[in-house]
């Protein structure tokens, strides 16, 4: 809150300027023929709440400075920029043109005419990023890219997202694109691994660290011919983002930006349970059950162990109690323990609603010899489950400064600090004891610890599965990350005649944080430590990594039909990393969770020198504007590989051909803008290498355990062999890539559509490979094994209609990406990713990438359909790939509809197959908590739908008997196949209704009400399939307990002036 009022007096500070002086400026926008342009937007430039439409005529008028910068636009022209200065009266001419002679920022930071590109980018302004006040960069782009496929882990602060680009190029390796923020690229990857994701917390990716409030615009680069130019890093493509910065600012007075959003956050869907049965097993009450397979809740106070209107020890106690029934829990917790059945809905009693405050503010100005940026954001959220919550401050300060007449310098640094408290999920989860918790149970009334003793938890059920309630106040799961990047450079810019010139310039930026991590089981945790005594982890990761870059630009116009641009340069990367753990077991005494207060304790350190030294080329060639070539080389030199393997050169061709400059087609009404692409490129993935190693030995075992032999042991130290072993040979993946597309605007450039076909072929896999025992060690890091991928996007926008009160256009995104595994090494049949011995999900031959390998049902050789025994139960059949995590296409539609002063935006977003192994979903029959098991037992009949009979003939046994009703349920929860789920959605991924209160040339009022994930259909029965386990390529294809999504609906301002 402090940090937030210290912004807003800023805020107060800077409103306090002197306003100048405005005057009116009327005019005319007409086209290259001196015909007018009806309805033309004309705006000053960094104040998009003072815009104004042209009449039907192209006549306009608006208010503005001396110093201000008119951007004047329309449908199918070109965007022109007019310094006001002395003039009243300013006529403009737009040259007609299309989104395609817009200038994109592209690889290293070069600005290309975008009709120029022989290969796919799609551009995402910042205001479509914020329209839904999206505290995530992964959650701000949903729906609004093709080709990319964004997969959250779930809707908790700060949780982690895994973004690809036309799918995946490497199995267990990363698959995230790089990122570049103002032309220095950054580390946006977690910094750790969930691992196999069955226990533990999420662990959030540093793309966390990016506030969307801040960001100007992306460019998406989304093959590697488009990101060719940054080498090894690029092979899964590029997101390139410029923050605001005081270029094209109006020069003089400051503008000032102020943006305040508050939204709150309810769970997305909130599982449809039974409400009948209470604990226990059998159809008999017992109230340490994990299961809901007890009684009616109406007849427990007969049950003859805990009624009150039985005799039992209870009641012999405390004499009878007609109509209620004990609670052993309330007695523990020191309550009456004699209560009257009801039932309580406790998954919606857990589940807060979230809050997100969200604030920024950003500084504009331009002078004479340059400009400035100054920005500041926080986002405050408390998350929708107790004791989670994300604090995010952001500051950034840019810069640019003309030098002399031929030198000019930048610069731009950020700074980021934040705190994020988590929950545990899978086998470690609380959502474990609140999807499960029985109705009969009051999780949220009764204490969740004992009289007199908060150490000591109180709950529904016991073993490792703590009370919720107990967990989240007493345990601990923090991330705190202190944050730097940003970079400097100086260009020199010289005419070398009147048709050449040569750009040089020099950058060198950083990128450095550390981040600390605490999991702490407090002293009183069940199974934690010795005697439940509990025990620590805290974790260190720093990262520093150093960017040099000098790059050369020579650009001729060697006639008026030829161009040529010639790029040379040098990037030097050096990246250090330090890794610290420490584990403590057993707190001492209860109240201190300190590394101090552990009776036992153990310690390591990694750390690792990494240096990429790259030197590039590209040549560019374009002819009558009509035909464009360019093509790239690259050789890195990667210091992470064996020394015998470290270089390697990767080239890149692009082709594109604007065909309607073809005599003829040049002047067309029907079609304005043709153009096809065609691109081939080749890049690779370097991997990591370590000569033969020792490690220090730990012994334990169980599922809950840790290592109950920790060296050094009475001073003694031991050291064992690595159990991983690599390959002398190994060298980098290696990606090839070919892309053929067409970009096509119709009827005027009102209608623009565009389609990429992609192909990329991937060979030289890296991953560990198991060894023979025999070898003394347990894996082989080697290359072996391919992966390919065939991606198809289209995308559609349309200007239905453009008049001076009314405006709409639509748009949509198609993406179907398929990828297929096509080799691995020799003896190897599948990969392990994640999940359990079986469940899980791996990469298998022959399958999509990734598949799901379980038990399965067996099945009738001839129908195919599941084979039930005499008892009425599926029967388990092999192991076998049991699901496939892959959709068949991603479709992402959006519109954009203006009246007046009121503004309304909508995004969709369709995924369309795919399945997911659902854990949770599984286990609600398993504990007789899902709707199916009520049904049952009220009907006292179930049967397997479209079965067999060992023999063949069609399922006819109907299974009844409340004891056989449980057991069919729960012996189906034991084959894996019975917890796979459709993972389809369609989602209202963004609404946003925009009310502009006061727009004039000095101040500027808008009201924005906004929600996220408001609707949702789906084939999943239960759960919201945007959750799932692990920030890996396992992403979106397991869940078991995880932590759910979340919708949302808020309200913010923002003030220009």
């Amino acid at each position: 809150m402090r940090k937030t009022l210290m912004l807003l007096a800023v805020l107060l500070q800077w409103s306090v300027l002197v306003i100048a002086q405005t005057k009116t400026i009327t005019g005319q926008v007409m086209d290259d023929k001196g015909n007018p342009i009806p309805f033309a937007t004309v705006k000053i430039k960094g104040n998009d709440a003072s815009g104004v439409a042209a009449d039907e005529n192209g006549n306009f008028s608006i208010q503005a400075t001396s110093s201000a910068v008119l951007v004047v636009s329309a449908a199918g022209f070109t965007t022109q920029e007019i310094t006001v200065g002395d003039q009243t009266n300013i006529n403009v001419a737009l040259t007609s043109g299309s989104t395609l002679q817009e200038v994109v920022v592209t690889a290293l930071g070069i600005s290309r005419e975008k009709k120029s590109l022989g290969y796919a980018t799609q551009s995402v302004k910042g205001d479509a990023l914020v329209q839904a006040a999206n505290t995530g960069l992964a959650g701000a782009l949903q729906g609004k890219v093709s080709g990319v496929q964004i997969t959250p882990s779930s809707g908790m602060p700060g949780a982690s997202s895994l973004i690809t680009i036309r799918g995946a190029r490497s199995f267990t390796g990363n698959n995230t694109p790089l990122y570049v923020i103002d032309g220095m690229p950054i580390s946006s990857n977690a910094d750790l691994s969930t691992g196999n994701s069955v226990t533990g917390t999420d662990i959030a990716n540093r793309a966390v660290d990016i506030d969307p409030n801040d960001i100007a615009n992306i460019e998406v680069l989304k093959g590697q011919a488009a990101s060719a130019l940054y080498g090894i890093r690029a092979s899964n493509g590029v997101i390139v983002i410029t923050t605001k910065s005081g270029k094209g600012a109006s020069k003089g007075k400051p503008q000032v930006s102020f943006n305040s959003s508050v939204s709150f956050d309810d769970l997305s869907r909130y599982p449809d349970l039974q409400t009948t049965y209470a604990q226990g097993a059998n159809g008999a009450f017992n109230p340490n059950a994990s299961t809901s397979y007890g009684p009616k809740v109406v007849d427990l106070p007969k049950s003859t162990l805990y009624g009150g209107d039985t005799t039992n020890q209870y009641t012999n106690a405390d004499g009878m109690h007609p109509g209620q029934y004990y609670v052993p829990q309330r007695a523990l917790a020191g309550l009456n323990p004699w209560v009257t059945p009801a039932v309580y809905n406790n998954v919606r009693d857990f589940f807060d609603i979230g809050t997100i405050f969200n604030n920024s503010i950003s500084i504009l100005n331009a002078t004479d010899r340059g400009s400035y940026a100054v920005a500041l954001g926080s986002t405050n959220q408390k998350g929708i489950v107790p004791h989670t919550g994300m604090n995010r401050y952001n500051a950034k300060i840019a810069g640019e400064t003309k030098l002399s007449e031929h030198f000019k310098a930048s610069f731009s640094g950020n700074f980021i600090n934040s705190d994020i408290d988590k929950a545990p999920s899978a086998n470690d989860g609380i959502i474990a004891t609140v999807y499960p918790a029985p109705v009969s149970y009051d999780l949220k009334g009764i204490p969740n610890h004992a009289e007199g003793n908060i150490y000591s938890p109180v709950g529904y059920r016991g073993g490792a599965f703590v009370n919720p309630y107990w967990g989240q106040e007493h345990n601990t799961w923090n991330e705190k990350t202190n944050r730097f990047f940003g970079n400097t450079n100086v260009t020199y810019t010289a005419d070398l005649s009147s048709n050449m010139k040569l750009d040089v310039k020099y950058q060198i930026g950083a990128d450095a944080y550390t981040t600390n991590y605490q999991d702490i089981w407090s002293f009183g945790s069940p199974t934690r430590g010795s005697n439940n005594n509990g025990d620590i982890t805290e974790y260190t990761y720093t990262n520093t990594t150093l960017n040099s870059l000098l790059t050369g630009n020579f650009k001729w116009d060697v006639s008026s039909d030829f161009g040529l641009n010639l790029l040379v340069g040098n990037e030097i990367v050096n990246t250090n990393t330090k890794y610290l753990t420490a584990y403590g077991s057993s707190f001492a005494f209860a109240g201190w969770n300190h590394m101090d207060n552990t009776g036992t304790k153990d310690a390591t350190e990694t750390s690792s020198k990494l240096r990429t030294f790259g030197n590039f080329a590209n040549l560019s060639l374009s002819f009558r504007q009509m035909l464009f070539l360019s093509v790239t080389g690259r050789q890195d030199i990667v210091s992470s590989m064996p020394s015998n393997n470290r270089k390697f050169f990767y080239p890149s061709a692009a082709l594109g051909f604007v065909f309607t400059e073809l005599n003829g087609l040049d002047n067309s009404s029907f079609l304005n803008f043709g153009k096809l692409r065609f691109s081939v490129a080749q890049v690779g993935q370097a991997g990591t290498y370590r000569s033969n190693f020792y490690t220090l030995p730990a012994y334990g075992g169980g599922f809950y355990s840790g290592s109950p032999i920790l060296y050094p042991i009475n001073g003694i130290k031991a050291y064992i062999p690595s159990d991983l072993v690599y390959d002398p040979n190994l060298k980098p993946q290696n990606t090839t890539s070919y892309e053929i597309g067409a970009d096509l605007n119709f009827f005027n450039n009102l209608v623009e559509v565009n389609y990429t076909f992609s192909r990329q072929n991937v060979k030289d896999q890296i991953f560990d490979v198991p060894s023979p025992g025999s070898t003394g060690s347990t894996e082989f890091r080697t290359n072996g094994g391919k992966i390919h991928t065939n991606a198809h996007e289209a995308i559609i926008n349309i200007n239905a209609i453009r008049k001076a009160d009314v405006e709409w256009s639509i748009g949509a995104n198609f993406s179907k990406i398929d990828n297929y595994v096509d080799e691995l090494a020799p003896g190897v049949e599948s990969i392990f990713l994640g999940g359990f011995t079986t469940p899980q999900v791996r990469a298998g031959i022959g399958d999509k990438f990734p598949v799901i390998y379980g038990t399965s049902y067996a099945r009738d050789e001839k129908t195919g359909k599941v084979i039930v025994d005499a008892n009425g139960t599926p029967i388990a059949g092999a192991p076998a790939v049991i699901g496939r995590a892959a959709p068949d296409f991603l479709l992402g539609a959006n519109t954009r509809i203006r009246f007046k002063m009121l503004t309304l935006t909508a995004v969709m977003d369709w995924k369309q197959g795919g399945e997911m192994y659902s854990g949770t979903t599984g286990l609600f029959d398993n504990y007789g908590v899902s709707k199916a098991s009520e049904e049952a037992r009220l009907k006292n009949a179930v049967q397997f739908p479209d079965a067999v009979k060992e023999d063949g003939t069609p399922n006819d046994i109907v299974v009844s008997g409340y004891n056989n009703i449980q057991k069919y349920f729960q012996d189906i929860n034991t084959i894996d196949e019975s917890s796979i789920v459709k993972s389809s959605f369609i989602k209202m991924r963004e609404i946003s209704l925009r009310v502009q209160a006061i727009k004039k040339a000095n101040f500027g009022l808008g009201v924005n009400f906004f929600a996220r994930n408001l609707l949702l259909w789906t084939n999943s029965p239960y759960l919201d399939p945007e959750s799932s386990q692990g920030n890996t390529n396992m992403a979106g294809a397991f869940e078991r307990f995880t932590l759910p999504q979340t919708k949302s609906f808020g309200v913010g301002i923002n003030l220009q002036f």
